[in-house]
């Protein structure tokens, strides 16, 4: 039986910020010129939901078992977490985004789509685990 591995769920979230951060650059660099700034954002967001179901189906291989939902639901949340904190923290004191411009991406009826990854990340692990597990 295994259980929740926080060690994991951390390494697997650091993973997937490296990831988020090269998309972002990659997004900035080639994206933006040729669609814009909407188009680089919707970009960003349909590139990295696959992500999260890739690292969600990792985690979900290396913690099998009895304790798969236990699991799943930490992983979710924690990630979650550390989403937004890193979106708020390293947005505004360390790119110098506002307060006014981190929380306009929330905006889901603007057509901002940052919602849609949080949503990633709240069902993708519980998702994932339970098909892997067979429920």
């Amino acid at each position: 039986m295994k259980s929740i591995n926080y060690v994991l769920a951390l390494g697997m979230w650091l993973g997937m910020a490296i990831i988020a951060i090269a998309n972002g650059y990659i997004g900035q660099t080639y994206v933006a010129p040729r669609l814009g700034d909407y188009g680089n954002h919707v970009y960003k967001t349909l590139f990295f939901i696959p992500v999260i179901f890739l690292f969600s189906w990792l985690y979900a291989n290396a913690t099998r078992g009895d304790t798969w939902l236990t699991s799943a639901l930490f992983i979710s949340c924690f990630w979650i977490g550390l989403t937004i904190l890193f979106e708020f923290v390293f947005g505004h004191y360390v790119f110098g985004n506002s307060w006014e411009v981190l929380i306009a991406d929330y905006r889901i009826w603007q057509g901002r789509l940052w919602l849609l990854v949080l949503i990633t990340e709240a069902i993708a692990p519980v998702t994932i685990a339970w098909l892997i597990n067979g429920y």
